[in-house]
């Protein structure tokens, strides 16, 4: 949990310091670098490591503080092969939103939303027969890199620049192809990236364009999300809910908002002991960054609660039937991510949220015949939630 609070504060806790300093004067319209990378993974041992790698980037700057990015980074060593999330050589390609919060003529403080693909070369596959217990083979997932970091500029042309990033990645349900009665697993993976590398400024140095800010103090409008989850009850995970709500935001200091959504996930899925029914999530916190001319940019730090409707309280065997019961389950969550705004006109926002929900199940109790049997809430499971709104501004 440290190193996934680590990543989304990058943005954070750095956006919250603002000064007046004097911006850097010059930016040109590309950017090519290289980096040396770490990713977080397990090694034959069954360790956590950092697994080393290398790579390149390219950065079409759309004015000084915005840009489209794209970055490629390949891992030659070889990770353990586990069942569904990894195994062998890693690559990692993702294209994405680089948004600066904070700069100055010496440095500059941004944050990353970058989807992508994450790439394993002998990735492990039950096979559910005695003969063989397994199979390896490659596998690409969709993943979602989110962080932020810091870049410094020793000349006119050339940037050092320091990156931390969460990476959640999709494991979609998979049957292995020589033995498809194995049963299908799927959930919402984590690692963690580093990066330390140089860019050099390609063609032409302009001139920073001047800033306007945008006014503002309360906010709110609706909002459609769609989640990616792993459900207790659903042999099909991770599942994508969509839901709708709405949102409210109060700005109580410079670059500080407090911020919040509500929403409501309609469908209903398979009862676990901690989820099942429909989902209601509410999350409120802070969200930091800055306003200019027609965009926004923000990383969000957000507590909250995820509620399902029908989870398993009671399970009795009549010998003849089987009898179910239910009832809600309340989860703490935990909202980490970015959010970008775009304003259309004086009072209006168009908002794009990206994030990893964070979800902490509590232990459950369920009575099996009359005795009560303790669900434990295990680990911390990861969600993938994209949500998009409208907003005024007042």
């Amino acid at each position: 949990m440290l190193r996934a609070i680590l990543a989304y504060f990058a943005i954070l806790f750095l956006a919250f310091h603002t000064s007046p300093a004097h911006a850097q004067n010059l930016y040109s319209r590309f950017e090519l670098g290289a980096q040396y990378s770490t990713i977080r993974e397990d090694n034959n041992n069954f360790e956590e490591k950092n697994f080393s790698g290398f790579g390149a980037r390219f950065a079409w700057n759309l004015n000084r503080r915005v840009a489209f990015e794209s970055q490629v980074d390949f891992f030659p060593q070889d990770g353990v092969p586990l069942p569904y999330v990894q195994g062998g050589q890693t690559l990692q390609a993702v294209f994405g939103l680089r948004a600066k919060v904070i700069q100055t003529r010496q440095l500059a403080v941004f944050g990353l939303v970058r989807p992508g693909i994450l790439h394993f070369s002998n990735v492990q596959f039950p096979t559910g027969v005695a003969n063989p217990p397994f199979v390896y083979h490659p596998a690409t997932y969709f993943v979602l890199n989110l962080g932020g970091g810091i870049e410094f500029y020793p000349s006119r042309r050339w940037i050092l620049r320091f990156d931390i990033e969460g990476d959640p990645y999709r494991v979609p349900a998979t049957f292995s192809s020589s033995a498809p009665i194995a049963p299908p697993v799927g959930k919402i993976n984590d690692t963690t990236r580093l990066s330390f590398g140089a860019a050099y400024r390609l063609g032409r140095l302009t001139d920073n364009e001047s800033e306007t800010n945008i006014p503002g103090t309360w906010e709110f409008g609706p909002l459609y999300s769609t989640l990616m989850i792993a459900r207790e009850g659903s042999n099909t995970n991770p599942l994508t809910e969509s839901g709708f709500g709405g949102y409210a935001s109060y700005r109580f200091y410079g670059a500080l908002y407090l911020d919040g959504d509500t929403l409501y996930f309609p469908r209903s899925a398979p009862a676990g002991p901690h989820d099942g029914g429909t989902i209601l999530q509410t999350t409120i916190g802070l969200k930091g960054g800055i306003r200019r001319n027609h965009f926004g940019f923000f990383g969000k730090a957000r507590p909250g609660f995820q509620s399902y409707s029908q989870a398993l309280t009671s399970i009795n065997d009549t010998g003849t039937s089987i009898a179910y019961g239910y009832g809600r389950s309340t989860n703490f969550v935990l909202d980490l991510g970015g959010i970008l705004e775009f304003y259309p006109h004086e009072s209006g926002t168009l908002r794009i949220e990206v994030g990893d929900t964070h979800l902490y199940f509590n232990d459950r109790t369920v009575n099996v015949d009359g005795s009560p049997v303790i669900f434990p809430g295990g680990k911390l499971k990861h969600s993938i939630q994209f949500i998009f709104g409208y907003g005024w501004r007042f």
